[in-house]
C-alpha cells in the first residue's frame, strides 16, 4: 500500500463525501476509493500526477454517477417535493398559446402538402385546365377516391410535423431545476 499525499487523501475525502450523497453502499464507496488509489499508484509508476486526470472531487463523482446511473438521493427527494406550480416550471397542460400554436402548425403543413400534391400530382394546374370548380382544401380533382388519398395522406404528414414540433418544443424549452445541468439529474 502506498502513501498518499496530503492533496491525495483530501481528494479521497471530498469524493467519499460527494459519494454520501448517492445511493451507495459502504461497500461500493470503497470500492471507487480503491479504483482512485490504483490509478494515483500507476500514475505514480508513471511518473504523473494522478489527480490531473481525475478533475476536481465534484466532477470525478458526477461523471461516474451518471456512467453507472446513480441518482443523488437529496436530488430525488427535491424531485419528489417539488410542486408543479413553482414558479419558473412548466405544467404538463397547455395554455391558449400552446393550442394556438399546434394548431397554427397542423393548418400550415396540411395547406402546404395540399398545395404540393396538386402542383405534382394532379393536373388541376396544367395551363388552360379550368380550375374554378376545384378546393385546394378538399378537392383537387375531380376523383373521389383520388381526393381522399390525398387529404388522408396531408391529414398524416399534419398530425406527424405537429407531433415533432411538439417534442422537440418540449425538448428545447426544457428549464433545469436548481440541482440539475441541462436538465439531466446530477
Amino acid at each position: 500500500m502506498m502513501t498518499l499525499s496530503y492533496e491525495e487523501e483530501q481528494f479521497i475525502a471530498d469524493v467519499r463525501r460527494e459519494l454520501k450523497r448517492y445511493e451507495m453502499t459502504s461497500n461500493q464507496v470503497e470500492a471507487v476509493v480503491e479504483q482512485i488509489r490504483e490509478h494515483l499508484e500507476a500514475s505514480r509508476e508513471h511518473g504523473e500526477y494522478g489527480l490531473e486526470d481525475l478533475g476536481s472531487p465534484d466532477m470525478y463523482v458526477r461523471d461516474y454517477a451518471e456512467v453507472q446511473g446513480l441518482v443523488r438521493v437529496q436530488d430525488a427527494m427535491d424531485l419528489e417535493s417539488v410542486s408543479a406550480e413553482s414558479p419558473g416550471q412548466r405544467s404538463g397542460r397547455l395554455g391558449v398559446w400552446g393550442v394556438l400554436k399546434y394548431s397554427l402548425v397542423f393548418a400550415a403543413v396540411y395547406i402546404i402538402c395540399q398545395l404540393l400534391f396538386s402542383f405534382s400530382l394532379t393536373t388541376a394546374w396544367v395551363k388552360g385546365y379550368e380550375i374554378t370548380g376545384f378546393n385546394l382544401l378538399y378537392r383537387i380533382s375531380g376523383q373521389t377516391w383520388w381526393n381522399m388519398m390525398l387529404i388522408v395522406l396531408s391529414l398524416s404528414i399534419s398530425a406527424l410535423v405537429t407531433i415533432l414540433v411538439h417534442v422537440f418544443g418540449k425538448r428545447k424549452h426544457r428549464h433545469s431545476l436548481p440541482f440539475t445541468e441541462g436538465g439531466n439529474v446530477l
